[in-house]
């Protein structure tokens, strides 16, 4: 029996990165400037064209990750009063 491929995250990040021509670290500006308004929310998530932004602080990054992106529809109700423990 044949073994079957796994691909990890960082696989697919790496891939988009060096063979697809993705420039991930302008793709990560990008996004990191269009939340830079909404940086004094803290934790929670901000809505941007029906996206849900999640975002949560991390002292060991000096301010506010980013830490998923949902798309429109999702209910992240919870999400947005603060309450990140589902």
């Amino acid at each position: 029996m044949k073994q079957r491929v796994h691909v990890s995250d960082h696989a697919i990040v790496r891939y988009l990165e060096r063979v697809g021509g993705f420039q991930i670290e302008r793709l990560r500006s990008e996004i990191a400037a269009r939340l830079q308004p909404f940086a004094g929310v803290g934790r929670g998530a901000v809505v941007i064209d029906g996206h849900a932004y999640v975002m949560d602080r991390n002292p060991t990054k000096g301010g506010i990750v980013l830490v998923t992106v949902l798309p429109p529809g999702s209910d992240h109700r919870d999400i947005l009063t603060g309450d990140l423990r589902r």
